[in-house]
Parts: structure tokens; C-alpha cells; sequence
């Protein structure tokens, strides 16, 4: 029996609507074949019925298959009825591993739209030997956590004609008219990812067995022992970005620099705050949320109390798509390099970097509208264009796999917007 395109499993849950929706509105332009998966029969004729209504389309032929996370033999049914497996279902530290294996085994390929480094590092560890074997990808943050990071570093660096040294990405986010908020679920990975955070060293020690060479010019440390710093140059209050882009952008480099025999940038990547008083809120907010997470009475009252401890930002009721609607997000890349291409991945100049480029990527609401269209672009050329990929399978992240493919296209066609500011290397260079 020939598999279907794509599962989206989740599907009734708060992002697995939005990628749904999305998958609706395109599947026949481009000839997918589809189904949605998840716990309750109930629950995802909700959403298809919803669906259907909302955008006058007949779904009432998109196949429901019935998974219970708990039940492996009804997982591995999922797994063997697609050729990609869109994954909705979190916290992933707690619901993500069986899947990821029951995808290998099955030889499924495997998105997710993770922000949790301890378990997007822990599956590389686990899994990625045995997905190369299979000639599976598994590639995880791929929503807005962290596609939007790592391909603008990629778009920063192939449009920066010599060598970069180094890039920092500054995060802001436009609400508009409308109140900052955010889904419970969101909210519940954040406490148990910070949680987990604890086990990095080891995991990492585990996969970078090989270091990467130390830069000469070392990116120096912005922040200042309270955690901030005032960038003049944007008018704004910056912190560091405590989210998986740091993560996933550093193995995106440790792939670079191990398989494509490239020389690997630094990256740090912050968010920015409009004044000195929200900065001062967000560092007391950030000390009380990193203390109680460590603990698991602290992650009880969190959880409990996730309101009181967001600020009322997190809620358990679901925002219409029309709510959404004008709220955005920007990304604004600082890249700094050197006059010259250098010779190998292992070369270092022996001037100061001094040429810049400065990118930006924007995009629509950023947690579940750009969230959705991203994943689904990312498995829609996942499946088209995998032989674009350096690899034949294995763990990757979304630069590792997506840097020679036609994503970013897609994304600037789908709402996102791509832009050279600044680029001193093609300035210098026609002088």
C-alpha cells in the first residue's frame, strides 16, 4: 500500500490547528496526499468540520488516524501510513522520544516545531546513527524555534562575499494594537525545557566529540552582571534570547564545519525591550522563573499558577486566527567579517574583522501562524528536495538540512520577508 505525503499528528491540539489549516489551503496546488492523527476521533472531526467552514473546503475525505502516544502499536501504524510525520505533540521532552524512534524504525521522516535544546540534542544523540543507517531525517525546531535563527545566519553568511567572523541576531516583536500572549502549552514546554537544561554538558560531550577551533577574534560578551545591555544603534534595551536558537545554530556549524568543510561563525542571539522599565521587569521575571524551574515544587507553582508568574500572558484559551492579525516579529542580523576569503576552515586572518553586513528577516505572528507555515514548507521540501541535502539521513538541524534547498524561496513567497541592509563586502569590493 502506497503511504500518504504527510501525518500531521497533534492535529487537534492548538499549533496542530494552525499547521492543519495551513496543509488545507495547499494541498491540492501541491498534490499532497494527507491525513491528521491524534487521541480523540471526536476531536479531530472538530477540527476538520471547523476547518471546512472556515475556508470552504470539503474535508470530509482527510483520513483520521487514532494514536495514543502510550500505545507503541498504534504509533508504529502512524508512522507506516506516511512518508513525513509532522509531530505537534508536546512537551517533547516527555512525548517526543517514542515517536522519533517508532519514525526511524518505520523509515518516516520526521518534523517538529521544538524550542527545547535538551531534547532536540538528546534525540541527536540518540538517534541520528541509526537515521543515517535508514536514510531517515529527523529534523526538530523547525516553526519559529529556530528556523527563522538559523536560516538567517545562512542568508547573512552566503550573502557576505569573504569570511564571517561572527553574527549576533536581535529579536523583536510588534504587537501592534493587540495584548502580548501566549498558548499554556508553550508556557509548559518552556518550564520543563528549562528544567532539563541541567543535562546538556553531558549530552553535548557525547555528540561534539570533535571541538571546533577557537576564533582568534572571540564575539565579546554584551550583557553586563544583570543581564543587559543598550545597543545605540537600535535604541533599545537587549537581553540574551534564553530560547533553542543558540542551539540549534551552533550544530548547524558543527555540521558545516564537519561536513561541508566549512570554517564555523559565532552566534549569539538576543531579544530586544523597548524601555528601561519592562528591562527591569523581565530580569526579576527571569531570576524568579529560572530559580522555581530548577526545582519541582517551583515547576508545580509555575504550571498551577501560570498566570500570575506570565503576567497573564499565558492562557488556556485559543486565539482565532483573525486575533493574530497584525501582530509580527523581526530579526535583524549583525554580521562582522573579514576582507578576505580565507583559505580553509582552519585558517585565521591575521587582521581585525572590519567589514559588515547587516540582514533582517520578518515575518507574521511568530508563534503559531509563522510557526505553521514554516513546518510546512520544511516538509514539503523536505520531500522534494531531500536530494539536496549533503547527507542521505540522520539527525539534523534546519540549516543543516534546508541550506541548499529552495525553503527560503518558499518562505519569501508565504509572507516572510528576507532584506540586505548592509553589506560591506560588495561595497569594498567595487571600490
Amino acid at each position: 500500500m502506497s503511504r500518504l505525503d504527510i501525518v500531521i499528528f497533534g492535529a487537534s491540539g492548538y499549533t496542530g490547528k494552525f499547521v492543519v489549516r495551513e496543509l488545507a489551503q495547499v494541498s491540492n496546488r501541491e498534490n499532497l496526499t494527507w491525513a491528521i492523527a491524534g487521541r480523540s476521533k471526536q476531536k479531530l472531526d472538530q477540527v476538520l468540520n471547523s476547518l471546512s467552514t472556515e475556508l470552504g473546503i470539503d474535508l470530509s475525505h482527510i483520513e483520521k488516524i487514532i494514536v495514543d502516544i502510550n500505545d507503541e502499536q498504534s504509533v508504529t501504524i502512524m508512522c507506516q501510513k506516511t512518508r513525513l510525520l509532522i509531530n505537534c505533540v508536546g512537551p517533547y521532552r516527555f512525548f517526543g522520544e517514542q515517536v522519533v524512534q517508532k519514525c526511524v524504525e518505520n523509515k518516516t521522516h520526521h518534523l517538529d516545531v521544538s524550542g527545547e535544546p535538551e531534547y532536540l540534542e538528546r534525540i541527536q544523540l540518540k538517534f541520528d546513527e541509526k537515521a543515517l543507517e535508514n536514510q531517515v531525517f529527523v529534523i526538530g525546531s523547525c516553526g519559529f524555534d529556530s528556523v527563522p535563527a538559523d536560516l538567517g545566519v545562512i542568508f547573512t553568511q552566503e550573502n557576505f562575499q569573504n569570511d564571517l567572523n561572527s553574527v549576533e541576531s536581535f529579536l523583536t516583536f510588534n504587537f501592534g494594537n493587540k495584548s502580548a500572549s501566549f498558548n499554556y502549552a508553550t508556557w509548559e514546554s518552556a518550564v520543563y525545557g528549562f528544567a532539563s537544561s541541567k543535562h546538556l554538558g553531558d549530552i553535548r560531550r557525547q555528540i561534539f566529540k570533535t571541538r571546533l577551533p577557537k576564533p582568534k577574534f572571540k564575539l565579546p560578551l554584551r550583557t553586563n552582571k544583570f543581564g543587559y545591555f543598550y545597543d545605540n544603534d537600535l535604541d533599545k534595551y537587549c537581553m540574551d534570547f534564553m530560547g533553542s536558537d543558540k542551539s540549534v545554530v551552533q550544530r548547524t556549524q558543527y555540521f558545516n564545519y564537519n561536513v561541508l568543510n566549512q570554517r564555523p561563525i559565532q552566534y549569539r542571539p538576543y531579544f530586544t525591550i523597548s524601555n528601561a522599565f519592562y528591562t527591569f521587569v523581565t530580569i526579576l521575571w527571569g531570576l524568579s522563573f529560572s530559580l522555581l524551574a530548577k526545582y519541582k515544587f517551583g515547576r508545580s507553582l509555575l504550571l498551577k499558577y501560570y498566570r500570575f508568574f506570565s503576567f497573564g500572558l499565558a492562557s488556556k484559551k485559543e486565539t482565532t486566527i483573525d486575533q493574530m492579525k497584525g501582530i509580527s516579529f523581526k530579526m535583524l542580523f549583525k554580521g562582522i567579517g573579514f576582507g578576505q576569503k580565507l583559505d580553509n576552515r582552519e585558517s585565521e586572518s591575521d587582521c581585525q574583522p572590519d567589514q559588515y553586513i547587516i540582514t533582517e528577516l520578518s515575518g507574521q505572528e511568530p508563534g503559531y501562524v509563522s510557526t505553521s507555515k514554516i513546518v510546512l514548507n520544511c516538509a514539503i521540501v523536505l520531500l522534494s528536495e531531500s536530494d539536496k541535502i549533503k547527507i542521505n539521513g540522520g539527525v539534523l538541524t534546519p540549516g543543516a538540512a534546508f541550506r541548499n534547498t529552495s525553503l527560503i524561496d518558499r518562505l519569501k513567497s508565504d509572507g516572510f520577508d528576507f532584506k540586505i541592509i548592509r553589506n560591506d563586502s560588495i561595497a569594498k569590493s567595487n571600490l
